[in-house]
C-alpha cells in the first residue's frame, strides 16, 4: 500500500535487478501488486532474493478525492514483471510456488468471466463519507468496530460498495463478484474466485471472531455472499496456472497457486513478526506499525487502533496506519529541495538525510506535524493538518528535514504507546521500506522511542512474506515459523541514546501540546 522514497522509473517501463544463485527447484515467486505498481520477486528457499522486475501501472482521478485503477492494467503489469524475471532466471527455470501479496482495501466488481465492469476503487478513494455515515448509523461505530475491528472510515471496503449500490445500481447488480487485488490477480492465474482471512479482514464485512463473512452486516447493507469470493487461510493452494495465464506470464503451467495476504501483514511476516515482541514499522507513502497477538485485541473504547487477521493462519496483528510520513518527506523533497531535483548525478534525498545530520536533536526547535492529508491511527481525524512551527531567520534546511523526521517519529512512539497502553510487549521495531534507507532516520526513531530499531535488510519484506506463506504451502519448510527463521535475515540494530531519549521525551511532548492546540477536533493525543 506505501511506495518507496526513490523516484520511480517512467511509467509502461520495468527494471530488472538479480544477483548471483545457484540453480533451484526451491525458487519461490512473489507477485507484489502494490499502489503504483508491481513487482515480482523471486526467492530461494533461504530467502535470498535471486531476481526482481518491477512495472507501474497508471491511475485516474475523475474528480477531487477520487482514486480508481483499471485491473486490467495491474495483469499488464504483473505479466510483464513475472516475464521479466524468468528471462533473468531462464525460462527453464522451475519455480516450486508462487503467492500475491497487494494493496488492501482496493476492490473491482467483475462479471461471471472475470471482466472488470468499472474501474477499481482503490483505497485512497475518499468519495464515501456519506456512505460512512450511512453505515454508522445503522449499525454504530461501536458495532463495527467488535464484529470486524475496523473503524467507520472510506479507506475500508464496505464504504465503496455501498457508494456502488446507491450511485451505479446496475453496476452492482450485473458485479458477478467483488474482487480485492489479490482475488483479481489469483482468479486470472487459475480461474478460481478466492480470497484470505488477512485481505477479507480489511473489508469490514470480515467476522474476526468466526473468520467468515458478517451474516450481519451483509445482510443490513444487503450485499449477497454469493458475490463475495470463497474464504481461504493465507498459504492456502488455490490450483495451478492455466495455460493461458502460463502464456501471458511466462510462468510454468501447472505451478502451484497459493493464497498469500495483505501487504502489510505481509511484511510484518517479512520482518519476522510472529510472536509477541517485536513490531514492524512499514515507510512508504505512510507508515504501518504491526504488532502480534495470539487473540484478536479491540482498544476499546477508544478505538485508535486496529485489529485484523494476520498472515500467518490463525493469528492477529493489532495495526496502526499513519498516512503521511514518507509523502511527508516527498513533500519536502519537491517544495524545499528543487535545486536538487533533476540532478543524475545526486539522489536528492541522500543530499537532504546528510544535512539533516548538521541539525541537532530537537531540531534546533522547529516542530514538524505530518498529517498533510489527515490523521490516521490514533486520531482518526480526516480534519487533521501539517504544521511547521518555531521557524527562524537562523534555521536551516537541514533543521526542517529533521523536524520532519522527528515528527514522523512522533506519531509512532503515540501509536506504540497506545499498544502498550493495551497491554501488548513490545522490546524492538523492525522497520522496512523506502524509509528505512536513511540511517539516521531509523536512529531517531530509536532514541524517541527508547527501544531498539532492527533496520531490515530487505526492503522486499513485502514479498519475502508472500515468498514465506508460498514456501510453507508447498513444503519447501516445514510451517511458517521454521520458514521465518530461515528466511528472514537479521537487521542492523540500532540503539537507543539515552540522552537524546530525553530530549525527545521534550520533542513528544510538544508535539502532542501542539496538536491538541490545533486539531479541529478537539480531542488529545495519548
Amino acid at each position: 500500500m506505501g511506495e518507496i522514497l526513490l523516484p520511480r522509473p517512467p511509467l509502461f517501463l520495468y527494471y530488472l535487478q538479480s544477483i548471483s544463485f545457484s540453480m533451484s527447484s526451491d525458487l519461490i515467486l512473489a507477485i507484489d501488486a502494490g499502489t503504483t505498481g508491481c513487482r515480482a520477486v523471486a526467492f530461494s528457499g533461504d530467502g535470498e532474493r535471486v531476481a526482481s522486475a518491477y512495472r507501474e501501472f497508471p491511475g485516474s482521478y475523475p474528480r477531487p478525492n477520487w482514486v480508481e485503477q483499471d485491473a486490467t492494467e495491474w495483469w499488464k503489469a504483473i505479466c510483464e514483471s513475472t516475464r521479466g524475471v524468468m528471462k533473468e532466471l531462464g525460462n527453464n527455470t522451475d519455480i516450486a510456488a508462487v503467492a500475491v501479496t497487494n494493496q488492501r482495501e482496493t476492490v473491482v466488481p467483475v462479471a461471471e468471466d472475470g471482466k472488470p465492469l468499472r474501474g477499481a476503487l482503490v483505497w485512497q478513494d475518499r468519495r464515501s463519507t456519506k456512505e460512512c455515515e450511512f453505515i454508522e448509523s445503522e449499525l454504530g461505530a461501536d458495532r463495527i468496530y467488535d464484529v470486524t475491528g475496523l473503524v467507520i472510515d472510506p479507506y475500508f471496503t464496505l464504504p465503496k460498495l455501498v457508494w456502488l449500490q446507491l450511485n451505479e445500481p446496475e453496476v452492482f447488480s450485473a458485479a458477478s463478484k467483488f474482487l480485492l487485488v489479490h482475488d483479481y490477480v489469483v482468479f486470472k492465474l487459475t480461474g478460481r474466485c478466492v480470497t484470505e482471512h488477512s485481505n477479507a479482514s480489511r473489508t469490514m464485512l470480515f467476522d474476526l471472531k468466526s473468520r467468515e463473512w458478517s451474516p450481519e452486516i451483509l445482510a443490513r447493507f444487503e450485499i449477497s455472499e454469493e458475490k463475495l469470493p470463497e474464504l481461504l487461510p493465507p498459504g492456502t493452494l488455490v490450483g495451478e496456472i492455466a495455460k493461458e495465464a502460463s502464456e501471458q506470464t511466462g510462468l510454468p503451467e501447472g505451478t502451484g497457486i497459493y493464497t498469500g495476504g495483505g501487504d502489510q501483514q505481509c511484511a510484518a511476516l517479512g520482518c519476522g513478526v510472529v510472536k509477541s515482541g517485536r513490531v514492524s514499522a512499514t515507510t512508504g507513502t505512510g507508515t504501518f506499525c504491526l504488532a502480534f497477538s495470539a487473540v484478536p485485541l479491540w482498544d476499546a473504547p477508544q478505538r485508535r487502533l486496529l485489529c485484523s487477521a494476520h498472515a500467518l493462519p490463525g493469528t492477529y496483528v493489532v495495526e496502526a496506519s499513519i498516512f503521511t510520513t514518507g509523502a511527508a518527506y516527498r513533500w519536502l523533497r519537491n517544495n524545499f529541495a528543487q535545486d536538487l531535483l533533476g540532478a543524475a548525478e545526486t539522489d536528492p534525498y541522500d543530499v537532504l538525510n546528510e544535512e539533516a545530520k548538521t541539525s541537532a536533536a530537537g531540531a534546533r526547535g522547529v516542530t514538524f506535524i505530518p498529517h498533510l492529508a489527515g490523521a490516521g491511527a490514533p486520531h482518526w481525524n480526516p480534519s487533521a493538518v501539517g504544521v511547521l512551527h518555531g521557524l527562524s531567520v537562523g534555521h536551516t534546511r537541514g533543521d526542517i528535514v529533521r523536524a520532519m523526521m522527528e515528527g514522523t517519529s512522533v506519531e509512532i512512539k503515540k501509536n506504540l504507546e497506545v499498544m502498550k497502553a493495551m497491554k501488548i510487549p513490545i522490546t524492538e521495531l523492525c522497520i522496512t521500506g523506502g524509509g528505512a534507507r536513511s540511517k539516521l532516520w531509523a536512529q531517531i526513531q530509536a532514541d524517541m522511542c527508547g527501544i531498539p530499531v532492527l533496520r531490515s535488510p530487505t526492503e522486499d519484506a513485502t514479498a519475502l512474506g508472500a515468498a514465506i506463506l508460498a514456501a510453507v504451502g508447498a513444503k519447501i519448510h516445514k510451517n511458517i515459523e521454521t520458514a521465518v527463521e530461515s528466511m528472514v535475515k537479521p537487521g542492523t540494530k540500532l540503539e537507543p541514546d539515552k540522552d537524546k531519549f530525553e530530549i525527545y521525551q521534550q520533542v513528544y511532548e510538544r508535539s502532542i501540546k501542539l496538536y491538541n492546540q490545533i486539531t479541529s477536533k478537539g480531542e488529545e493525543s495519548p
